[in-house]
């Protein structure tokens, strides 16, 4: 079970915070091109990452639970979506003008993002075995609105009128504590 940290909220999904670095890049690289998919490979986790989060009772390797309307197939895959998001919404400053040193007060409200998670690819090259992540940043305004109202009310975390959607955290399944 998750446990507030000291600040009131919940602490971090451990796995997600490894990812920070390569959710920044390819957040970067969607705010570069907005309107515009961009993909990126998700490399499969190596054997030291299985060990270490094994032996604090997270298996990466397991099937998504959160599933609903993104699957990401996998626990490594969906902590690497929460990381992406929490990137976004926390760090990044508008306009992909690079990223903030300190956490926003209030969460990023310009643009809005999608992602897709695919199938698992072989290794190519110097590419290592992954899936891969597609990821698209609707400018604000008009374009997001549209965006946000082309998705079925399941998909959404928040709704128009601030209530919860289907895709909302329940902390009661999180298996970081």
């Amino acid at each position: 079970m998750s446990r507030p940290s000291t600040s009131g909220s919940f602490d971090r999904d451990p796995v997600s915070v490894l990812l920070d670095s390569g959710a920044r890049r390819i957040l970067e690289r969607a705010y570069a091109t907005p309107g515009r998919w961009v993909t990126t490979r998700l490399a499969d986790p190596e054997a030291g990452h299985v060990s270490y989060f094994g032996s604090i009772g997270i298996n990466v390797n397991a099937a998504d639970r959160a599933g609903r309307a993104l699957n990401a197939h996998t626990r490594w895959g969906r902590a690497f979506v929460r990381s992406i998001y929490y990137q976004h919404l926390w760090y990044s400053n508008v306009g992909g003008r690079g990223w903030r040193a300190q956490r926003r007060t209030t969460e990023r409200t310009a643009g809005a993002l999608k992602l897709e998670v695919g199938r698992h690819m072989a290794p190519l090259g110097v590419i290592p075995a992954g899936r891969i992540v597609w990821v698209i940043l609707f400018p604000g305004g008009a374009p997001a609105r549209k965006a946000v109202d082309r998705e079925p009310e399941r998909a959404r975390i928040f709704t128009p009128e601030g209530g919860q959607g289907g895709a909302a955290a329940d902390v009661s399944r999180r298996d970081w504590s």
